[in-house]
């Protein structure tokens, strides 16, 4: 029996141990089922990592994009606004190229009409010269014989003295020698005369009485007096014509002078605006130095709140990023110069030249505002050279050529000109450029610490 029973044991032992194995086999093929389902786990929550990454990368760029949507619209509207004004300024120019056109026509005939008119006042001008010619020989002839009849006058007048001055010499000498008054003579002969006669007689010899007194008054006759008469009337005239042509000047001139007013301030006005659109503007100067802010420039009214073109002052206001609006004379030193730079390059690009000069512009500045200063530049070569003078390294390495001087003995000064593209990456120069400075008899040793320009 206990034969029996171990041998049933042995065989629930054996069913047991087959029942274990496959126990065990089915343990290990979980235990690894569940490592590939937590390996699988871990690449899903790698893979939801990185898809989380993603989209938080496309929402990004999404909003990105939507922000460029928004200005590129907001250009576009700008644009459309712009090419609005356009097309109306282009309208009104063509009005005004025809009613200029009409203008010109009109002037055209009237022109041709003046010269008509010209020509034949010519021939009344002609013929008034000759006029005036007869007319001053007339003139002339008729002071000749003036002149002519004041002199006989005066001669009769020399003679009629004469006499009067021996007849009283000769009633002095017949009244002292002879004791006879010729004067009561003639009187008495005036009372055996006619009554009429007489009375006639006295009055007369009242009017001589009278007329002589009034000659003795007078005293000598100056007989130049009518000469000085005629010199005076011909400096009358001739000082009635300067005055007349001083204040035909006059009135020139202040024509002259409200015209050109009129142009200044035109001028004034449109080069104002300009100045102000290329430093003030949305892509103007000063943004672009700055990168940013606002600014702005205006005139100042007067103490009755009026503007004038040519007499108000000039107020820049300046708000660099990050500051709020205040005028340029609360700034930096720094900010001073940026804002100088930018308005001046504003005013260079209104009226460009072929040369620019600038002394020592970027000295104030820090090395991020000299590399501002220096890309501001750029969009100016196209037209322009730019000749600087600065001790800044940025600003010497952004140019295309350096001239400098250097002192190699104590007192001797000798230029120093060094191509940027013959300077390598060790601070020494090219053989080319060493050949051709030993042929100019040019050091070549020392362009670090000269004075660049």
């Amino acid at each position: 029996t206990l034969q029996t029973q171990r041998d049933e044991v042995i065989g629930l032992l054996q069913a047991a141990e087959a029942s274990v194995g496959e126990a065990e086999a089915k343990a290990q093929a979980c235990t690894e089922r569940a490592h590939a389902s937590e390996q699988r786990s871990t690449e899903r929550r790698a893979e939801a990592k990185r898809l989380a990454e993603g989209r938080q990368a496309h929402q990004r760029e999404l909003g990105r994009v939507h922000a460029a949507m928004e200005d590129a619209q907001d250009r576009r509207r700008e644009a459309g606004e712009r090419l609005a004004r356009h097309a109306a300024r282009n309208e009104q120019l063509e009005a005004a190229v025809e009613t200029s056109g009409r203008d010109i026509d009109r002037a055209s005939t009237a022109e041709q009409a003046a010269r008509d008119e010209l020509l034949g006042l010519d021939d009344t001008t002609r013929s008034a010269e000759q006029a005036v010619l007869a007319s001053v020989e007339a003139l002339e002839e008729g002071r000749r014989q003036s002149s002519i009849l004041d002199r006989d006058h005066n001669a009769l007048e020399l003679s009629r003295r004469e006499a009067e001055v021996n007849r009283e010499n000769l009633e002095d000498r017949m009244l002292e020698e002879l004791e006879l008054d010729l004067g009561l003579t003639y009187a008495s002969w005036l009372e055996e005369a006619d009554v009429d006669t007489v009375a006639d007689r006295d009055a007369m010899v009242v009017e001589v009485a009278d007329l002589r007194e009034q000659i003795k008054q007078l005293g000598n006759v100056n007989i130049d007096a009518i000469e000085e008469e005629k010199h005076l009337e011909e400096r009358n005239d001739t000082l009635i014509s300067q005055v007349a042509d001083i204040d035909e000047a006059a009135r020139s001139l202040a024509a002259l002078i409200a015209e050109l007013e009129t142009a200044s301030r035109s001028r004034f006005e449109e080069t104002f605006a300009l100045i102000r659109e290329h430093f003030a503007g949305r892509d103007g100067l000063f943004r672009q130095i700055f990168g940013g802010g606002s600014a702005d420039i205006y005139l100042l009214p007067d103490e009755d709140g009026n503007i004038d073109m040519l007499e108000s002052g000039v107020e820049i206001k300046a708000k660099p990023p990050g500051k709020e609006p205040r005028v340029i004379s609360q700034l930096s030193g720094g900010e001073k110069a940026m804002a100088a730079v930018a308005l001046v390059l504003a005013i260079f690009r209104s009226r460009p030249s072929p040369f620019c000069i600038l002394d020592e512009v970027d000295a104030p500045l820090d090395d991020a505002n000299v590399g501002r200063f220096c890309k501001s530049l750029e969009q100016f070569l196209e037209h322009s050279h730019f000749i600087i003078i600065t001790h800044n390294k940025r600003t010497m390495l952004s140019c295309d050529r350096l001239y400098g001087v250097t002192q190699p003995q104590r007192g001797v000064s000798r230029q120093v000109t060094v191509r940027v593209d013959e300077v390598g990456d060790d601070g020494r120069l090219s053989r080319s450029a060493a050949a051709r400075a030993i042929k100019n008899d040019t050091p070549v040793e020392a362009p670090q610490t000269s004075s660049l320009a």
